[in-house]
């Protein structure tokens, strides 16, 4: 008669080996805090919808009130791949009116079929101009520059 409580699981469940998009999205958040010596951070909101995993990537300026701007989002599978980009980066229309979407919505979502493939479109949209611009405006407004 089989055991009750017998252990049915694998001993190896492939568990070490997994880069998942949201650790990579906070390592590259944690790196710009470090880069901008802590006067911008930025934060990765992690929430589902159905079987989908959405993330944000927000910058915070601590000097501004934490101000909050949130530099795109993406979503995912639960298998991880493919990470489908919804919103990339834009600069805001004007320095007079907050601009409080997430940049430019995507009518078609761009599908990243791999964790290389996502690191190569983070390594492109974190050099785009978009980017640094915003970086630049928020950087000097909380130095005081």
């Amino acid at each position: 008669m089989p055991e009750l409580n017998e252990d049915l699981w694998p001993s190896d469940l492939g568990i070490a080996s997994i880069v998942t998009p949201a650790a990579i999205l906070r390592s590259q958040a944690a790196l710009l805090g470090e880069k901008t010596k802590g006067i911008l951070e930025a934060v990765v909101e992690t929430s589902s919808v159905g079987s989908e995993i959405h993330h944000r990537f927000v910058i915070k300026v601590p000097a501004l009130g934490n101000y909050r701007y949130a530099l795109f989002s993406v979503h995912h599978p639960v298998t991880l791949y493919p990470v489908f980009v919804d919103e990339e980066p834009a600069t805001p229309r004007s320095p007079f009116m907050p601009d409080f979407s997430l940049g430019v919505r995507l009518g078609e979502a761009i599908g990243l079929q791999s964790e290389e493939d996502l690191r190569s479109w983070l390594r492109r949209t974190f050099a785009s101009e978009a980017t640094k611009r915003i970086i630049a405006n928020l950087y000097a407004q909380a130095s005081g520059q």
